[in-house]
């Protein structure tokens, strides 16, 4: 029997190694959660509570041992860290949800939840590895919940983690689209105002982070964009209270946060001079009576509206600025 020639030897040999190592590539796909197979899920939840450990510890050299190249050569990230730490020390965190994703191509991919309700998102990105594993953590801090982003890509030298987030994810225990729905009904009330208040803390946290695009973002911005046209034409600033004979003028209205909730807060101007503080708070007490006549709603689902009364436009360069804080509850 004669002997196999070299150059076939040679080719047999390439093929196989070839297949060899195309098998021991992972297949391309996207699992998520439960579905995420259990030999990389563990491995995966031991990245991650080492993260969080060395986050709440607010630990960033040890930090720098997980971190991607990338992410260690990142302008401002001990200060991310330090702020993960102080809203991790708040509350617990809690692990919304996780996607291990083996990309067939280094093109643009999209990955839509596998949620159908109102807070059906989608996550867009162009992958810089094959394999990447990003897990979504809900922070409680206060009333509010952040969300805490945590991209790992597995490079040469193993898994690292290459990107990390914290940004608003609810307000007043309400997420983006659960918000503009709540605008929505102050809106069907007539109730302008409260539906402009709701929908500019609905814009603070439409993005829980920079890859994140909520499924009903375009219905939420064409409403966004009617109630901005309607406030500008219904109540051009200033707002004057034209029921009263000092006609206080309205000039700016926004949320204030708290700590407990966001509620209305109204920059007035009062022609009674501030240093007649039992004045001031009568001609207030009048003007409670006929600002739902005014405003409609703003009397009306807000626990809380706080007043700063001034006796003229105020110079925000000073340090100090005359004015007089009331609080309405209703």
């Amino acid at each position: 029997m004669k002997s196999l020639k070299p150059i076939f030897i040679i080719t047999v040999l390439s093929i196989f190694i070839a297949m060899f190592f195309l098998a021991c590539k992972p297949k391309p796909g996207t699992w998520v959660n439960e579905k995420i197979p259990a030999e990389n899920q563990a491995k995966f939840r031991e990245l991650n509570t080492e993260l969080l450990k060395v986050l709440k510890a607010n630990d960033p050299k040890t930090l720098e041992n997980i971190m991607s190249k990338e992410l260690l050569e990142t302008p401002g990230k001990n200060r991310l860290i330090e702020l993960c730490s102080i809203r991790m020390r708040e509350g617990k965190n809690v692990l919304l949800d996780e996607y291990y994703i083996v990309h067939p191509t280094p093109e643009e991919i999209s990955l839509k939840t596998f949620k159908y309700d109102i807070n059906s998102y989608t996550l867009s990105y162009v992958p810089l590895t094959q394999e990447r594993y990003m897990a979504l953590f809900t922070v409680k801090y206060g009333v509010d919940k952040w969300l805490l982003t945590a991209v790992y890509n597995k490079y040469k030298y193993g898994w690292k983690v290459a990107e990390l987030e914290l940004e608003p994810y609810t307000i007043d225990g309400k997420t983006s689209p659960e918000l503009c729905k709540q605008a929505q009904a102050e809106y069907d009330k007539g109730y302008l105002i409260n539906a402009m208040n709701l929908m500019d803390l609905s814009r603070k946290c439409l993005m829980p982070n920079s890859i994140w695009r909520y499924d009903e973002l375009d219905e939420m911005d064409a409403f966004y964009g009617k109630l901005l046209t309607e406030a500008d034409t219904k109540f051009p600033f200033p707002i004057v209270i034209r029921q009263l004979p000092t006609q206080p003028s309205i000039f700016k209205i926004f949320n204030q946060d708290k700590g407990d909730g966001n509620y209305p807060m109204i920059y007035y101007i009062s022609k009674v001079s501030l240093k007649n503080e039992a004045a001031v708070k009568a001609e207030h007490e009048a003007m409670k009576k006929v600002i739902g006549e005014t405003m409609p709603g703003i009397n009306k689902n807000n626990k809380y509206v706080y007043y700063t009364v001034f006796n003229e436009e105020p110079n925000w360069k000073k340090k100090k600025i005359p004015h007089l804080e009331i609080i309405d509850e209703y």
